[in-house]
């Protein structure tokens, strides 16, 4: 009985002393991410999804040193219009930390009044030089659009107006699957992006560049300008 308590005493031991181990190898990084052109914020983008496409993510500008800084105020290196779906959240897909993504997520990453105004407020009040519209695989609101449109789906409530918004990306293209709509329902916003009064006078200046993007589930973001 003695020396199953200390084979046990032991063996919790080293098992807590592995969970040291394991705590000091994740502390936050506090990592340097302020950039001056579009060119760098995307670098910045690729390098982060990079390491979480190969199961590399590091805990980035998440703790109280970061956190602290925050208070004086926000300098993200990139705008992300993207989808609400819950298996899409930039910051993670990017390896970001806080205050590096301004983030804009809809369903079916569609626009409007409100997601356009927060957008300008973005690239114009925050100078953040790149704007990126996320779509994604399997996306439900372009889901539902195509099944609206090619089957005949009835769609209630609230759900209807996005059905709307992205129809055009379906109809005036005659989308043969709901992946082919989806990479055109990402043109299509990104277009919509470009020609805002706001974001349009800032690409003329050279200030603001917007691109689209595609996630693929397994981890890869792919950029398509």
């Amino acid at each position: 009985m003695k020396k199953f308590a200390v084979t046990f005493t032991l063996l919790i031991m080293v098992t807590c002393a592995g969970c040291s181990n394991n705590s000091t190898a994740v502390q936050s990084q506090t990592v340097e991410t302020t950039v001056k052109t579009s060119d760098e914020a995307l670098a910045l983008l690729k390098a982060g999804n990079e390491r979480f496409y190969e199961n590399e993510s590091r805990q980035v500008n998440i703790n109280a040193e970061r956190r602290e800084t925050l208070t004086q105020g926000q300098d993200p290196y990139a705008v992300i219009v993207g989808c609400s779906d819950s298996r899409v959240t930039p910051t993670h897909l990017f390896n970001a930390g806080l205050g590096e993504l301004f983030e804009i997520r809809t369903a079916g990453n569609v626009l409007d009044d409100t997601t356009l105004g927060s957008i300008e407020y973005g690239a114009e009040h925050l100078e953040t030089p790149l704007i990126v519209v996320l779509g994604h695989e399997n996306c439900g609101a372009v889901t539902a659009t195509y099944d609206a449109v090619v089957k005949k789906q009835e769609v209630e409530g609230h759900i209807a107006d996005i059905v709307k918004r992205i129809t055009p990306s379906i109809t005036e293209t005659n989308a043969s699957s709901v992946e082919d709509a989806i990479y055109q329902n990402i043109k299509d916003v990104e277009e919509q992006v470009k020609e805002d009064a706001v974001i349009k006078e800032l690409i003329e200046e050279g200030k603001v560049k917007v691109i689209g993007a595609y996630y693929n589930l397994n981890g890869k973001v792919t950029f398509l300008d």
